[in-house]
């Protein structure tokens, strides 16, 4: 196993931002007395964060370990913490003083353009190589599939979503997610390794780097599954906003 890992000052930053979360979230949902299986979810989600942090802290031990890492953030950690905000929280999101960083955030277009681009640009060969050199370009990756995998899936839930119908919004979330499952494809069936920094380094499971990278594309091609169920619920049930939730 080689490459670096994190310093500590990384780690402090990633703990930081969690419990900054997490104490935001208690205090808003203490006040409005939102129902505790939320703050379950929410709860789940910050810990699934710091455990995706945990695989992300040295990328070339496993190329199948980072990409659950990235992954978790992205298809995981997100749906749960934006879950852990009721329906009417969410929809507040798009009146008043939000509006201001609603208009890009929450805004189809830009989440699209953001999820795609990012998703090309950090399994693109040439760039995920350059990614690789340095163990802390993995923290600020991971925060950056965090961000658009909060945009993505706040485009497929109710209240927080822009797209007022549903069935556009399941063609959208489909075609949002065909990028991630493409790559994921050529991962599996690819008879060569794509990313050199694997080519000489042996897995943390003693996999050999071919064999990780199909193991990685399985995964990526698992975890882009719920966004997929997701986009095919709401092409296939129509109904008015707010039906999904309790």
């Amino acid at each position: 196993m080689t490459g670096q890992t994190w310093p500590l000052a990384a780690w402090g930053g990633w703990f930081a931002a969690v419990a900054v979360a997490a104490a935001a979230y208690a205090l808003s949902a203490w006040r409005r007395r939102w129902a505790p299986w939320r703050w379950a979810v929410f709860a789940s989600g910050c810990v699934f964060t710091l455990l995706a942090a945990w695989g992300l802290n040295n990328p070339l031990a496993s190329m199948t370990g980072y990409t659950v890492a990235l992954m978790a953030l992205g298809q995981v950690v997100s749906p749960l913490l934006l879950l852990g905000f009721p329906l009417s929280a969410r929809t507040a999101w798009h009146q008043g003083r939000n509006r201001v960083w609603a208009a890009w955030l929450l805004d189809p277009w830009v989440t699209f353009a953001v999820f795609v681009l990012l998703t090309l640009g950090a399994n693109l060969p040439g760039v995920f190589n350059t990614a690789l050199a340095d163990a802390l370009f993995s923290a600020p990756i991971g925060l950056l599939v965090m961000l658009a995998g909060l945009m993505a899936w706040a485009q497929l839930l109710d209240g927080s979503r822009a797209i007022t119908r549903r069935w556009v919004a399941g063609i959208y979330g489909w075609a949002l997610g065909l990028p991630m499952m493409v790559i994921a494809a050529v991962w599996v069936w690819s008879g060569h390794v794509l990313y050199t920094p694997y080519l000489d380094v042996l897995c943390i499971w003693n996999l050999s780097p071919l064999d990780d990278q199909h193991y990685a594309g399985l995964v990526m091609l698992v975890a882009g599954l719920p966004l997929q169920l997701r986009s095919a619920w709401l092409l296939i049930m129509p109904g008015g906003e707010g039906q999904d939730e309790s």
